[in-house]
C-alpha cells in the first residue's frame, strides 16, 4: 500500500518528515508522499530518510486555490524533479500570509478573553510551522477548550469568531506554476469541496482543460458514492485516480497512514499510473 497525502511539522503536522517516513516504513508502505501546505522545505529531509529506510518518497506540495468563488486544495507531485524558483517564491509569499493570518487569529482570541503568547504556539507546534491545529492545541493547553475539535467548532472554523480567511491562488495560475515545475497537479479531497455535484464537475472540467493530471478519489472522508462519482469524473476527463490519508499525526488522529476511503488501503496502482503520466509529460518536453 501507499499514501500520497501527508503533512509534517513543516506545515501543520505533528511529526517531522523523518518521523513520517519512518512510520510509513514500519507500516510496510511501498511509498509515501510528503505534501505540506505551501512549502517544499521538508522534502530534502524526507527523501534522505526514504533512501536510508528503503521506501520511496514522492516529493509534493499542497496549495489552497479558488475558482469561481469556490475554495479547494491542489496537490502537486514532483515526479520529474524539484520545483522551480518561481513556484518557490510564490509558496514563500503564501507562508508569509499564513504567519500574518495566525497573528490576526491570535489577536481575535485575545479580544475574546483567550490570550495566547508566542511560546504557547511554538510549544504546540514543537517549533515547526504554526497552523490552526496548533492554535487549537495551545488553546486546549491553556484550558480554554477541552479539545482541538472544540477549538475549531467554537472559534477557528470558517465563520467562527476567531476565523480569518486565507490568501488563495487562482486555479489557472496554480496549475501553470505546478506544471512549469514539472509537477503533476491533482485535485485534493474533492468530496469535501463546498459545492454541489454540478459545481464539482465544473471545477474538474476546467482544471482538466488547464493541465490537471489527477483527482484524489480514495480519501478517508469519501463514502462509496463519492468515490464512485470521483472515479466517474476521472474517466470522463482522462485523469488519474489517486488516494491518500491526509495524515497529520496527532493533529488529526483519525487519519491513519496508508488508509483511504472506507478504511481500505490506497492501491499501489495509482502511483504507477501517475508515473506513466509523468514519463509521458517528459517525452513531450524533449
Amino acid at each position: 500500500m501507499i499514501d500520497l497525502h501527508t503533512h509534517t511539522t513543516f506545515s501543520d503536522g505533528s511529526q517531522t518528515p523523518t518521523q513520517v517516513v519512518e512510520e510509513a516504513a514500519a507500516l510496510g508502505l511501498a511509498a509515501v508522499a510528503i505534501t505540506d501546505h505551501d512549502t517544499v522545505d521538508g522534502l530534502e529531509e524526507a527523501l534522505e530518510a526514504g533512501e536510508r529506510l528503503g521506501i520511496e518518497v514522492v516529493p509534493g506540495v499542497e496549495i489552497n486555490l479558488e475558482h469561481d468563488r469556490v475554495t479547494m486544495d491542489m496537490l502537486g507531485y514532483f515526479l520529474a524533479g524539484m520545483p522551480t524558483d518561481e513556484l518557490q517564491e510564490e509558496l514563500a509569499e503564501l507562508r508569509v500570509y499564513r504567519t500574518e493570518r495566525n497573528a490576526r487569529m491570535v489577536e481575535r482570541l485575545a479580544e475574546l478573553g483567550m490570550p495566547l503568547d508566542p511560546a504557547d504556539l511554538e510549544a504546540a507546534a514543537e517549533n515547526g510551522a504554526v497552523g490552526r491545529p496548533h492554535i487549537g492545541e495551545a488553546m486546549m493547553r491553556r484550558g480554554y477548550v477541552s479539545s482541538i475539535s472544540e477549538a475549531f467548532e467554537l472559534y477557528l472554523r470558517r465563520g467562527a469568531p476567531a476565523w480569518v480567511d486565507r490568501r488563495r491562488l487562482a486555479l489557472g495560475h496554480a496549475l501553470k506554476l505546478l506544471r512549469g515545475s514539472g509537477a503533476l497537479p491533482v485535485l485534493a479531497h474533492p468530496g469535501i469541496i463546498r459545492t454541489d455535484p454540478s459545481g464539482l464537475n465544473h471545477i474538474v472540467r476546467d482544471a482538466a482543460r488547464e493541465g490537471m493530471a489527477g483527482i484524489e478519489c480514495y480519501y478517508p472522508l469519501h463514502d462509496e458514492e463519492t468515490v464512485a462519482r470521483c472515479l466517474g469524473m476521472a474517466r470522463k476527463y482522462a485523469l488519474v485516480p489517486t488516494g491518500g490519508s491526509d495524515y497529520h499525526g496527532t493533529v488529526k488522529p483519525k487519519a491513519r497512514l496508508g488508509v483511504g476511503s472506507g478504511g481500505d488501503a490506497v492501491p499501489d496502482r495509482v502511483l504507477t499510473d501517475l508515473r506513466c503520466v509523468a514519463e509521458d509529460q517528459l517525452q513531450r518536453l524533449r
